[in-house]
């Protein structure tokens, strides 16, 4: 990214809560839960007819609320309508940028982007994290997840499923969250899988977490406080692979940075790479407990 930012990034973060607007009565339970992430959401948990009233209530809640926790975002409306335009109007008249902006019903980076220049040229530069849940937003998703201040991205299977006509089920979903991995490639962004919607079901919540740890996510959203823990354990590094890791890099080093066999493995940059990358996730989780 060309510009630096002065907040807590989304790098090393396991889970996002999201918090519907017209519930910050519950924020206690919410920061509660344990989530990296906080996402007040202006969107899909809030009718029209009730926009007006929720985004005067969370403009009081940012401004004047007793929120402590150390990351929370916004999901506003889509940048293309007036709920949106509103939104940002409410961003601009806060006192301090906000944690972050979730940015949904993207179809081309081209309205990101845009986004991205009014925020710095209003001075209220934060993190952006594209919401990729359409089809035309998916087949461009490289473009959008390369635009200026996105340090992030999240994948919005629910309405992608809905515009396809499918089930969210992990294998008919599976070759668009693959799309969306490799879009992300050297980017070095947090990727974030879509919520589990079984709030009773939490060993399919645990399955679900674990393919999509394999498949490079590096984060799960959540919409209920009690799915935050489950996701937090299987997105933090085991000691068992932080050891692993941390011996691989000594090897390596000691190799003199030539591959080099280690427990029936080649030890070669790419694999460092990762390992350099478990290692750091780690210490940083560790270091908050």
């Amino acid at each position: 990214m060309e510009e630096q930012l002065n907040i807590q990034k989304l790098a090393a973060v396991r889970s996002l809560l999201f918090v519907p607007a017209g519930k910050l009565d519950k924020w206690g339970k919410a920061e509660a839960s344990g989530a990296d992430v906080l996402c007040i959401d202006l969107e899909d948990s809030v009718p029209p007819d009730e926009k007006l009233e929720a985004r005067s209530e969370v403009f009081a809640f940012l401004e004047h609320g007793t929120q402590n926790h150390p990351l929370v975002i916004l999901r506003i409306n889509s940048i293309e309508t007036d709920f949106g335009k509103s939104d940002l109007e409410m961003i601009r008249e806060l006192s301090n940028p906000v944690g972050g902006l979730m940015v949904p019903k993207l179809t081309e980076a081209g309205s990101l982007e845009k986004l991205s220049k009014q925020l710095i040229m209003f001075e209220r530069k934060t993190q952006l994290i594209p919401l990729i849940e359409t089809a035309q937003a998916l087949e461009n998703c490289r473009a959008i997840m390369s635009t200026n201040l996105v340090t992030g991205a999240i994948f919005g299977g629910h309405d992608l499923a809905m515009e396809l006509g499918c089930s969210k089920d992990w294998d008919v979903l599976s070759a668009y969250r693959s799309e969306f991995i490799r879009s992300a490639g050297g980017l070095n962004l947090s990727l974030i899988d879509m919520p589990w919607f079984g709030l009773d079901d939490i060993e399919g919540l645990r399955t679900e977490t674990k393919n999509a740890k394999r498949f490079g996510f590096t984060a799960k959203a959540a919409i209920h406080p009690a799915q935050a823990e489950p996701i937090n354990r299987v997105f933090m590094p085991t000691r068992k692979e932080a050891d692993d890791a941390a011996e691989m890099i000594k090897v390596f080093e000691k190799a003199g940075g030539h591959a080099v066999a280690w427990r029936g493995t080649v030890l070669e940059p790419p694999v460092i790479n990762q390992a350099k990358r478990v290692l750091e996730r780690a210490n940083y989780f560790e270091q908050k407990r």
